[in-house]
């Protein structure tokens, strides 16, 4: 059907360019001309329409989370100055997913820090254990002759 000298099937096609205003005001009229007079290509419009909105608002709320864990891990590290220190703040106190993502980060951030210094530690113990070990093996006359031989020759 020719409706506005477009066809239903190339407003189909651009449909999705109209609905995010990509077209050139000539084309973009062409297309509302034919929209107004086809109830079928109406009715795909409202459909696409409503699911741009809804994933335009889904991308905003992605935005605002990221915006928050990029803050929260700022203020959590101290690499705000007070006044950011102070607006943040302000935010946590009337923001409750803000104060819930902050603990949540800070026990995540514990939990990593404590399994870093086990893991140190583990390894400090383990490193001392084996030089022992070479020195009670090699015997400890051995090692201390190694050691002086070093600075004798």
């Amino acid at each position: 059907m020719l409706k506005g000298n477009l066809t239903c099937t190339i407003v189909g096609k651009i449909l999705t360019h109209y609905v995010e205003d990509n077209l050139d005001k000539k084309c973009r009229e062409m297309v509302s001309i034919h929209l107004r007079n086809c109830p079928m290509c109406m009715e795909k419009y409202s459909v696409v329409k409503k699911l741009f909105n809804e994933a335009e608002k889904k991308r905003r709320l992605i935005r605002e989370k990221e915006t928050m864990y990029e803050e929260i891990s700022l203020y959590i590290d101290g690499e705000m100055d007070k006044e950011k220190i102070n607006v943040f703040e302000s935010i946590l106190s009337k923001r409750k997913d803000y104060e819930e993502a902050l603990l949540n980060i800070s026990k995540l951030k514990r939990t990593l820090n404590n399994s870093f210094y086990k893991t140190k530690y583990n390894i400090d113990i383990n490193l001392s254990h084996k030089v022992m070990e070479k020195l009670k093996t090699g015997g400890i006359k051995n090692a201390i002759k190694r050691f002086f031989n070093c600075f004798l020759q």
